[in-house]
């Protein structure tokens, strides 16, 4: 009986089919994620390259029909990747995506369809990009609390400067002394190693809804966000921590793109915090800014509005249009404004408020209907509006804005300042740094000025450079109504109102501070209209020539006046 057992569990032991149970093949059943990067092979060690990892992981997540890529914490050490339609990047509190330090590792633009034409395929500067790029790609979101590093440290010389003879120093107030400042590198900007950097650290191109939020990005070699040809996206709660020394290093760039929105963020860069070049209908809302640069630059832009902002920049709002270019429509308000002169090849010099027409090319640009509302800050330069008789600067209005003008570095102050940077617009480098004295407001070729409630003061002591309150050329169409302010220097005979070859002006409701000199001088002056309701009291006169203003409930000056040609 025991031997007829044992034969027969040999016998059936000995065929595996009747010793497992029957197995049923079946298709293996579809990925639908999360998708984490470590299932493709990512070691997240800080030193294996995961670049081909991550990107198997996307196109996973898209192969499914779309889904979340997930980075665990751990440090992700990449080159570039793509990323793909419908596929969310998730980067948990902890997990950092760190650039690698080979530029051999990243890809070059042409790759993914960008080239070198400014504002129209260009990305950055160089040849290649960054870590992530996107083309023709829609519904794609990076989200969470973790970090993208650009790893710039590994790319940068810090000792050497980083700059171009875009300019004369003849032409500058300090001369050949002006190129002391340039080449000093403690503000930057600093230049790359001989195998030079990785490009834009962030690039989307002909894309359309777009989602960011919550990702810290830091230490970009390059620009850090750019959006080149976007339709519908959105950007909130990112961070931007970069070196202030490093060029070009741009927070957001917006180039040819349709109703993007940013908000709440905090930006530090070395160039500028946002360029927008070419788009419509673009919001900045509830944000705080410092750059070695412009804090906003625009080109082109066209129905955008800029509110509530914090900045500290070396130039606040720059406005630029050359070639055609125009901008129009856009407001700027509750801004609070910080600028401040800095050594080095930063554009730049101290001004709140920059808007610049130039010609390129036989085109010129045009600039018209902006507005800027509620404004106030410091300030080591004056507001410049420098238009040309071949561009347009139209319909520019200031509603409550208010700027004390100080000098924060004395040795910087007298390095680089006394001049109006004219780059971009100028055309010519000789004209491009140029010796001009700062006043509060500086307006050149503008036709349709509109002052209503602005307050200018200055500090004690001011370099001998900064003059008068408002200096108006060229221009017409000019009304002043609330201003408050005087001369910079108290014992400069500088007026506080100069105006030379000025067509069609009213000053009303205005008033002269404590220390003020000639409240109004006039150069080939015409179309006076209203001169009312103006405290001149604290002048030491009123004008340096006999008005032709009408004149109506003043109270003028004590001092010795021109005879007037109309009754008060």
């Amino acid at each position: 009986m025991f031997i007829r057992s044992a034969l027969v569990a040999v016998l059936v032991c000995a065929l595996p089919a009747l010793c497992a149970p029957q197995q049923v093949p079946r298709t293996p059943p579809r990925h639908n994620g999360p998708f984490n990067v470590r299932e493709f092979g990512a070691a997240g060690n800080g030193s294996a390259l995961d670049t081909e990892a991550i990107q198997r992981a996307i196109r996973a997540a898209s192969a499914a029909g779309g889904g979340t890529v997930v980075f665990e914490p751990g440090v992700y050490v990449t080159g570039t990747f793509e990323l793909l339609s419908n596929v969310t990047l998730d980067l948990e509190s902890g997990a950092t995506l760190r650039g690698s330090t080979r530029v051999s590792d990243y890809r070059p633009i042409s790759d993914f369809g960008f080239a070198r034409n400014y504002g129209v395929d260009s990305t950055g500067e160089g040849v290649r990009l960054g870590i992530i790029v996107a083309h023709n790609a829609e519904n794609i979101s990076i989200i969470g609390r973790g970090v993208i590093d650009g790893n710039s440290d590994a790319f940068i010389d810090p000792h050497k400067p980083h700059y171009s003879m875009d300019f004369d120093p003849q032409a500058t107030r300090q001369g050949e002394a002006f190129m002391n400042a340039v080449l000093a590198t403690g503000d930057g900007p600093i230049e790359f190693g001989p195998d030079g950097r990785p490009g834009t650290l962030i690039a989307f191109l002909n894309c359309r809804n777009i989602l960011m939020r919550d990702i810290t990005l830091r230490h970009s070699a390059n620009w850090t966000v750019h959006f080149q040809t976007v339709r519908q996206a959105v950007v909130d709660g990112v961070h931007i921590d970069n070196d202030p020394r490093i060029p070009n290093n741009d927070g957001f760039d917006c180039m040819g793109c349709h109703d993007v929105h940013y908000s709440n963020l905090d930006i530090l860069t070395g160039d500028d915090d946002f360029a927008i070049v070419g788009s419509d209908d673009i919001t900045v809302s509830n944000c705080s800014m410092l750059s070695n640069s412009s804090a906003i630059r625009l080109e082109d832009t066209r129905f955008s509005v800029f509110s509530n902002l914090v900045i500290h920049a070396n130039r606040g709002i720059g406005i630029f249009e050359r070639g055609g270019g125009h901008t129009a429509n856009v407001l700027f308000s509750n801004l609070t404004i910080d600028t401040f002169l800095l050594t080095g090849h930063w554009w730049g010099k101290g001004e709140p408020i920059y808007v610049a027409v130039g010609e390129t090319g036989g085109n010129a640009g045009v600039v018209r209907g902006v507005r800027f509302s509620h404004l106030s800050g410091d300030a080591e330069n004056g507001i410049v509006l420098f238009g040309g008789p071949k561009g347009s600067i139209e319909d520019i209005s200031f509603d409550h804005v208010s700027f004390r003008f100080r000098v924060t570095r004395p040795q910087v102050n007298a390095a680089v300042g006394g001049n109006f940077d004219l780059r971009w617009t100028a055309g010519d480098p000789a004209n491009g740094i140029v010796r001009h004295d700062a006043p509060g407001l500086y307006a050149r070729y503008v036709d349709g000025l509109i002052i209503d409630a602005l307050d200018l003061a200055w500090t004690d002591a001011m370099p001998d450079y900064y003059s008068s309150a408002l200096q108006i050329e060229d221009a017409r169409n000019v009304d002043i109504n609330r201003f408050r302010g005087r001369q910079a220097g108290l014992q400069s005979k500088t007026p506080v109102i100069a105006l030379a070859r000025v067509e069609g002006i009213s000053i009303r409701n205005s008033a002269a501070t404590e220390g003020a000199t000639t409240f109004v001088s006039m150069d080939h002056v015409t179309g006076q209209k209203l001169f009312v309701e103006n405290d001149l009291s604290g002048a030491q006169r009123s004008f340096d020539v006999a008005p032709r203003f009408t004149l109506s409930g003043n109270l003028l000056s004590h001092g010795k006046e021109p005879r007037t040609s109309a009754a008060q």
